[in-house]
């Protein structure tokens, strides 16, 4: 009987169960964090996939070719990720066409979905005949609408626009009187770090975008006003990249005056000193340099026709150092160039003029399309009657240094050039 009541060697069988219980729990451990860390290297591959694929058909949308050469280039970004069909790994990428997938962002050819599946290997798990466990990811990426991205941004980081436009203010945007600034399918994005980079002047204007984002803060009466503007970060300028033509055999015009057909297709002309421009219609590159620019009468460019690099007609002025404004009567029909040294963009300054350009709507109508950049410049739109009957269209992107506007209803409608790629467009990974 003493045998039955000797208790010794208990702990050690306890403790033979238990570990018998942790080692399986341990292998259960590592074989999951096996899996996982396979998931997470091939979630790399499915987004480096999806994401080369947009970008290849971003820049050669014009190609009859564009989809099935997208999908090849995102093939092959995953077999640069280690994804390897012949080890039993396999790709699948699909466009947004309706006959290869249907889901949310369906029917959209600049959207790509890479699916990727890879057989993960187990450590423990295989001596219960389990060799590997198939992991499946998937990433979507394209170039999101016009309501997902910005068409206006201001970028300069501190500014000097006040109460009165004294200069003694430290605003980037500063909206005055009866104001209306829409941009109603797009967004606004202010770097200014101030406390108030934005500032409502009196609560008889009116704003419209979708969003308002602002680095620093909002000044003045905000809460009349909607969209609230949202802290966001600073972002670059979207078309950074860009490279201004250098001036050269720049000529100033008898009389100071401009009149008639203004440079050639695809050409670039330069003049200098202090510029009057009447009746004029403005063909590929036009440069001022040295002076200020004053528009009159009729002020046109040729009709944009054909897309892609075939594309021809409108024009890009560029205002090297000084501003422009605009006589009483002028009518402005202007277009950008798709193709040249800043294609897509119809008025333009380099990052060194932080001149003042006015438009006083009470003085001029007509229709502007393109891309206006001016990164480092002041754009001051002034209606003084405030009756915001000035006539002009802005079918435009604005990227300005900063943005005053005096009672003038301004409406940005943004622009999508033809067949061309689009800077301010972005492609994102959007699943």
């Amino acid at each position: 009987m003493k045998i039955y009541r000797d208790e010794s060697g208990q702990v050690m069988v306890l403790t033979l169960l238990c570990m018998t219980c942790f080692i399986g729990f341990m292998a259960l451990a590592i074989d999951v964090g096996l899996i996982f860390r396979a998931k997470r290297h091939l979630q790399t591959a499915a987004d480096a996939a999806a994401t080369a694929a947009a970008l290849d058909y971003f820049y050669n949308k014009g190609s009859v070719t564009a989809i099935s050469a997208a999908k090849t280039v995102g093939t092959q970004a995953a077999v640069a990720n280690s994804v390897n069909t012949a080890n039993g790994d396999t790709i699948t990428m699909n466009s947004g066409n309706l006959s290869e997938i249907t889901t949310p962002w369906h029917n959209s050819a600049g959207f790509f979905e890479a699916v990727l599946t890879q057989p993960a290997p187990t450590a423990f798990m295989r001596y219960f005949g389990v060799n590997s466990m198939t992991v499946k990811v998937r990433a979507v990426a394209g170039t999101p609408g016009s309501d997902t991205i910005n068409c206006v941004y201001v970028l300069a980081p501190t500014g000097n626009l006040g109460p009165g436009k004294s200069g003694s203010g430290d605003s980037t945007v500063w909206l005055q009187g009866s104001f209306q600034v829409n941009a109603p399918n797009c967004g606004v994005q202010i770097n200014g770090t101030a406390s108030d980079t934005l500032y409502y002047n009196g609560a008889g204007g009116s704003t419209s975008a979708k969003w308002i984002g602002v680095v620093g803060g909002a000044g003045g009466n905000v809460s009349s006003y909607t969209p609230q503007p949202v802290q966001t970060a600073a972002e670059t300028d979207p078309m950074n990249a860009y490279s201004f033509p250098t001036p050269t055999g720049c000529t100033t015009p008898a009389g100071g005056t401009l009149t008639g057909t203004i440079g050639t297709a695809g050409g670039t002309v330069c003049y200098s000193g202090n510029v009057t421009v009447t009746n004029a219609t403005f063909n590929g590159t036009v440069i001022f340099t040295g002076g200020d620019v004053t528009f009159g009468g009729n002020i046109s460019s040729p009709a944009v026709t054909g897309t892609g690099s075939s594309a021809s007609g409108g024009t890009t002025l560029i205002f090297q150092t000084g501003g422009f404004n605009e006589n009483a009567g002028t009518v402005f029909n202007l277009s950008a160039q798709p193709n040249g040294p800043l294609p897509g963009v119809v008025l333009a300054a380099p990052k060194t003029n932080t001149s003042t350009m006015t438009i006083q709507f009470g003085n001029s109508s007509g229709t502007f399309n393109g891309i206006v950049y001016l990164p480092a410049a002041t754009m001051f739109f002034q209606d003084s009657g405030g009756d915001h009957s000035g006539g002009l269209t802005f079918n435009i992107d604005l990227v300005v240094g900063q943005l005053d506007d005096k009672t003038t209803k301004l409406n940005i409608n943004g622009y999508t050039p033809p067949g061309t790629i689009d800077p301010l467009d972005k492609v994102v990974l959007v699943e």
